[in-house]
């Protein structure tokens, strides 16, 4: 079959504005729309979680979340000896009785980076931003991560971090519970 120069043009220009549509379309549902940009330790944390996470966190054994966390940290700043021992959550305490006693130890790295001052703790669903970091806690469990992104509305987040369900480094949806701790590094 014989096509004309003209027929082919078209059929070019076709395929390229139809390429462009495709892209657009791929834009996930839970990436947040930002009007300002992201503050730069957000987004090195960021940054670092997508480019060393794998290697990080190869397997849940490997690290779990807070030695995901502690570690992805590192990269940008260091750490006292005293930050890690938060972030970890080294307590032979009850989890849910230090809760209900609004102690600052199951807070883990929000404790950690509030207490020594290098970042801000965000008390309000609406303010938090990806990349900031979050400890929480259901009844049983507990998690910690970086924020990806966040339905205040759905009390829903996507986190950056280390998890069973993932088997080391990914991207895990989490239901908001009453006990979430966000905190952003200065």
């Amino acid at each position: 079959m014989v096509y004309s120069r003209f027929t082919l043009f078209l059929w070019l220009l076709m395929a390229l504005s139809c390429s462009g549509h495709e892209d657009r379309a791929k834009v996930p549902n839970h990436e947040p729309k930002l009007s300002i940009p992201l503050p730069s330790k957000n987004q090195m944390l960021i940054d670092t979680a997508i480019q060393y996470g794998p290697e990080i966190s190869s397997s849940y054994e490997k690290a779990v979340c807070t030695e995901f966390l502690i570690q992805v940290i590192e990269k940008i700043q260091p750490l006292s000896a005293v930050d890690k021992k938060r972030i970890r959550i080294i307590t032979e305490q009850e989890i849910q009785a230090l809760l209900r006693q609004n102690s600052p130890i199951p807070k883990g790295v929000y404790f950690a980076f509030t207490a020594n001052q290098k970042g801000r703790a965000i008390d309000d669903l609406k303010d938090v931003l990806a990349g900031d970091l979050v400890q929480f806690w259901y009844e049983n469990w507990g998690h910690c991560g970086i924020v990806k992104s966040i339905d205040p509305d759905k009390k829903a987040m996507y986190l950056y971090s280390s998890f069973p369900s993932t088997n080391g480094y990914g991207i895990q949806r989490f239901e908001i519970p009453e006990d979430a701790f966000f905190v952003r590094v200065n």
